[in-house]
């Protein structure tokens, strides 16, 4: 014979506050939740055991962090720049025919990037065809170099892609010769480039 269920696990009973009996309940052996809240925890963590365990189809884990992760991010707005931003970029690229300039030696050339006048810098792109020789100069300023790409000797050491050099004012640049081509960024004073411009570069073809 089953042991009667308290009263306070009877379905649907009342328990009446001087005796304890249930109030309005049908038998002591019948089907039962709890009535208070511990108890109802309790219940249902007995039932979560009692369940098969069951293996989530593929997928289901990934999904449902994509969705915690979405709730929690806040939304991309774009952001609209003013319309004087246009102004303030300015841009330029070696793939562009637009630019280009020579001296007078074949498989040399370079393009202008841009001038900073405060700065009394300009900078340079610099392109040198497999064998050729850039010509010989001496600087008037400083002047900084940075390859790119192929390889080319300068101060009489032979640079790589991504190698740097500096060199000061009133040097010697002499014997630049690029066995497999290269291009170069520079950095050159702004005066002397504007001067040497105008006295040997045309534009290239």
């Amino acid at each position: 014979m089953a042991e009667p269920i308290p009263p306070s696990l009877v379905l649907g009973a009342s328990v009446c506050p001087t005796c304890g009996a249930p109030v309005g309940a049908t038998g002591g052996t019948a089907s039962a939740v709890p009535a208070e809240p511990g108890l109802m925890t309790e219940a249902l963590a007995q039932l979560a055991h009692a369940c098969p365990p069951l293996t989530p189809p593929p997928g289901v884990k990934a999904r449902l962090l994509a969705r915690i992760q979405a709730a929690q991010t806040p939304p991309v707005r774009p952001v609209e720049p003013p319309p004087e931003a246009g102004a303030l970029w300015r841009f330029a690229s070696i793939h562009t025919t637009e630019g280009w300039l020579r001296p007078p030696v074949p498989g040399v050339r370079l393009k202008e990037l841009s001038v900073d006048v405060e700065r009394g810098m300009a900078f340079l792109m610099v392109e040198i065809a497999p064998g050729r020789r850039f010509p010989d100069h001496v600087h008037r300023g400083a002047e900084f170099g940075l390859v790119l790409t192929g390889d080319v000797t300068s101060g009489g050491r032979l640079l790589r892609a991504g190698d740097y050099y500096h060199t000061a004012a009133g040097s010697a640049h002499t014997e630049i010769v690029s066995p497999n081509g290269c291009t170069a960024l520079l950095a050159v004073n702004a005066e002397a480039w504007r001067d040497w411009r105008s006295a040997f570069l045309v534009p290239a073809t």
